[in-house]
């Protein structure tokens, strides 16, 4: 399809760059460790969320970006925490969804990404902290060296948290994982495929998403997949963040009659950045038939 809208991401990666190589390691060490010390809300639901139904009404972005700390905060409300632990791949040292469950809940974990930046001050920044029982670990993962990855940094079987967000591979990588067993699943979806298909990327072990399509359209899974599979897995969907981003799963052996259980359908949210660009739903879609997705 001609005439597919694409973002200025060369611009991004270039003002990433130049930002790393005219500030010092120590002076974006400094800055992380600050915004690590900012102070949690108070009032929670917040007033204006009130009306909303389902665990839209408790989100809101400490340390995440579109809402995932506020809704991980009533997940963990309701079922409690077990392991304390966490794996996050796909993730910045500034904002992802297990910051605040390691800096304000104690938690341990294991962080991994392809960027040497952004795990080099992790890592630094936890020392800085003095912070021990976490570590970012620079590597592309496939499925080859998923769970070798996993078990050779000790994390245990049972964790508490799982998230997934490598703009790709998602659905690949969480259908190969059965060495641990998350309480809790984050897993990032492409809501311009919409709700009625099942569909995912084929699975590439050097997959780059604007690579693959400058558009960044052709990435990820959609939330009817991720549904089907996780049902596989034993795990039901129990919503999605407000944005259309992650859709969140909780293990059905948890008893937690308080969370429901949604549907593909009812747990939807559209992409509200695509939309924002002028980018219909129905257009989302257009784009989405004229890519190799594959059916799952």
């Amino acid at each position: 399809m001609k005439n597919i809208p694409t973002k200025k991401y060369r611009l991004k990666k270039i003002l990433k760059w130049m930002k790393s190589k005219l500030l010092s390691q120590d002076f974006l060490v400094k800055q992380l460790i600050r915004k690590w010390h900012k102070e949690d809300i108070d009032v929670w639901p917040a007033v204006d969320k009130l009306e909303v139904s389902g665990i839209n009404q408790y989100e809101y972005s400490f340390l995440s970006q579109n809402g995932e700390d506020g809704i991980l905060r009533y997940i963990f409300s309701v079922i409690g925490y077990e392991s304390r632990y966490f794996v996050e791949f796909g993730f910045g040292a500034h904002q992802c969804n297990s910051l605040k469950l390691m800096l304000h809940e104690d938690f341990n974990g294991l962080l991994m990404d392809g960027s040497s930046e952004q795990c080099n001050i992790f890592n630094f920044a936890c020392e800085g902290i003095k912070r021990k029982g976490v570590k970012a670990l620079n590597t592309f993962i496939s499925l080859k060296n998923l769970e070798t990855l996993i078990m050779s940094n000790n994390v245990p079987a049972k964790i508490d948290f799982l998230c997934i967000d490598v703009d790709g591979n998602d659905y690949w990588f969480w259908e190969a994982l059965s060495c641990i067993q998350p309480r809790v699943v984050c897993i990032e979806y492409n809501s311009g495929i919409g709700t009625s298909h099942s569909w995912s990327i084929p699975y590439q072990s050097d997959f780059e998403r604007f690579s693959a399509h400058p558009s960044g359209f052709f990435a990820g899974t959609s939330l009817k997949a991720l549904e089907s599979l996780g049902i596989k897995k034993g795990y039901r969907l129990i919503g999605c963040d407000s944005t259309g981003t992650n859709a969140f799963f909780l293990r059905d052996d948890i008893d937690a009659k308080e969370i429901k259980t949604l549907s593909c359908e009812e747990a939807f949210y559209p992409h509200l950045n695509w939309l924002d660009r002028g980018i219909s739903q129905d257009r989302q879609l257009q784009i989405m038939q004229s890519l190799p997705y594959v059916e799952v």
